[in-house]
């Protein structure tokens, strides 16, 4: 924790006022124009420039980032099998990890994102060895990060509608309950940091994906330590297929039935929802991450997010990984999330607004990265993240209306200065500690060992089968749709 004095700047959501923001011991401590700052504090020259809250990109995969550009025109299940590397039997090593996650940290530092949820898959699993690097990447750079562990305890194919299995590639075999539940105590003993930098949390993959006593379990050690929980729900038509052939309803009704809904408990993508769906996350209070641009890349559909805000559901925004949103830019995704909605028609007063669209990726994500409603705003109390945007950059020329600018006529580029925790981790654009051409030729050197450690046979066998269930499901008939027609 540091503390700064930031000097002379202008607050984003409060129409550009002067104001002064005091960070002491890395929390807020005051805010406005006539606030000073003893002698001995580190002072920041915030003239010219706009002070936002740090950006939080409530849904990322780390283990994903050496992996853009490579997929293209591949629904989840097909993508799957090659991004998640399910035939892969020995981890990358530990520098490749390292250099892994550095490289997602510092794009998303650059781009004005202070904080991230990192659901950690790693194949073929997670172990203490392989999770060290990636704290320590967050930690040498400077980012704030909750790490999921991400686990399955479910062969993949044993997670689709498949008429049969036979023909299939040899996947690596899953870990057990009790071997997840072993690194989980072990994880969150080692590396967890109670409203710290550094938070361990709980990602079971998928309903489809999991054991229910894996599902109960993570969940129950989540809500005794306080701890994130995560999990990915009806991304796909073949999920919500999947459910209704194995429950008769939809997942979210199997998973209210047994009392895995609650503001502690996290879904992400929800895009093949029901009214009744919504209404069941509504009355548990469960909070949604939107993860718009991935699943247009990945052809999921569309999610209802009108109807999930309207319903009173509290909704985050995330990336997703780089395999499917190579920017890992959060405003790009405010703006696209703002834009796309629109489409949709209907009562013009009920669009989303660029500043609905911030406040999902700032205020309303706080609760996702564990750390109640203190990140994601510039006032007493909340931590001392804050982002510095360029007041003379070509977006706010002229200027009228500063948020819808930031979010409709901008991108990261606009970021000059990032502040995390009270510390500056990137000035005039560039990341303090980080040599961009090194760890350039780092990705270059480990992506390919990353690449290299899957069995390609067993790969697209797999993926043969997936391709044969993928088409048996687009043609089958739905009581819910989340596609485009027309």
């Amino acid at each position: 924790m540091a503390s700064l004095f930031i000097e002379g700047g202008h607050l984003l959501f409060d129409g550009l006022a002067e104001a002064n923001v005091l960070i002491e011991d890395g929390a807020i401590t005051a805010v406005g124009p006539d606030v000073r700052a003893s002698d001995g504090i580190e002072r920041l020259d915030a003239s010219g420039m706009v002070l936002m809250p740090g950006l939080i990109n409530a849904h990322f995969h780390s283990g994903e980032n050496f992996n853009p550009g490579l997929y293209e025109n591949l629904p989840l299940d097909l993508w799957f099998v090659r991004s998640h590397q399910v035939t892969r039997t020995e981890p990358l090593s530990s520098d490749g990890i390292y250099a892994r996650t550095l490289v997602g940290a510092t794009m998303m530092l650059r781009t004005g994102t202070t904080s991230v949820v990192d659901f950690l898959f790693e194949a073929p699993e997670i172990t203490l060895a392989t999770l060290e690097p990636v704290v320590q990447a967050y930690r040498d750079v400077g980012m704030r990060a909750t790490i999921l562990l991400g686990v399955a305890d479910k062969p993949f194919a044993e997670s689709l509608p498949l008429e049969s299995q036979n023909g299939g590639g040899r996947e690596a075999p899953p870990p057990t309950l009790e071997s997840i539940m072993r690194l989980a105590h072990e994880a969150v003993e080692r590396f967890h940091e109670q409203n710290g930098m550094i938070g361990i949390g709980l990602g079971p993959s998928a309903p489809q994906r999991c054991t229910t006593e894996l599902f109960e379990e993570t969940l129950k050690l989540a809500r005794a330590r306080g701890l994130v929980w995560q999990t990915h729900v009806l991304e796909t038509k073949s999920q919500a297929y999947t459910s209704r052939r194995w429950h008769g309803h939809s997942f979210i009704e199997d998973l209210a039935a047994r009392n895995l809904l609650g503001p502690d408990s996290t879904l992400v993508h929800t895009v093949w929802l029901s009214d009744r769906d919504i209404e069941l996350m509504a009355s548990a209070g469960t909070p949604a991450v939107h993860c718009l641009v991935s699943n247009l890349r990945l052809g999921d559909g569309i999610a209802r997010l009108p109807a999930l805000r309207d319903a009173g559901v509290r909704v985050a925004l995330g990336t997703d990984g780089r395999g499917c949103h190579e920017t890992l830019d959060v405003l790009e995704l405010a703006k696209t999330t703002a834009l796309v909605h629109k489409a949709r028609g209907g009562d013009f007063r009920s669009w989303p607004t660029a500043r609905e669209a911030l406040t999902m990726c700032t205020s309303a994500a706080s609760i996702c990265m564990g750390h109640g409603e203190g990140l994601g705003r510039l006032e007493p109390g909340a931590v001392g993240d804050v982002t510095l945007l360029r007041l003379d950059a070509p977006a706010l020329t002229p200027l009228n209306d500063p948020v819808r600018q930031v979010v409709y006529g901008s991108s990261g580029d606009l970021v000059d200065t990032v502040v995390v925790n009270g510390r500056v981790v990137v000035e005039r654009g560039k990341v303090a500690g980080v040599d961009v051409r090194d760890l350039a030729e780092q990705a270059a050197h480990w992506s390919a060992e990353s690449l290299a450690g899957e069995r390609p046979d067993d790969a697209e066998a797999i993926a043969g089968l997936v391709e044969r269930m993928y088409r048996d499901v687009e043609a089958a008939d739905l009581d819910v749709d989340a596609y485009l027609r027309g």
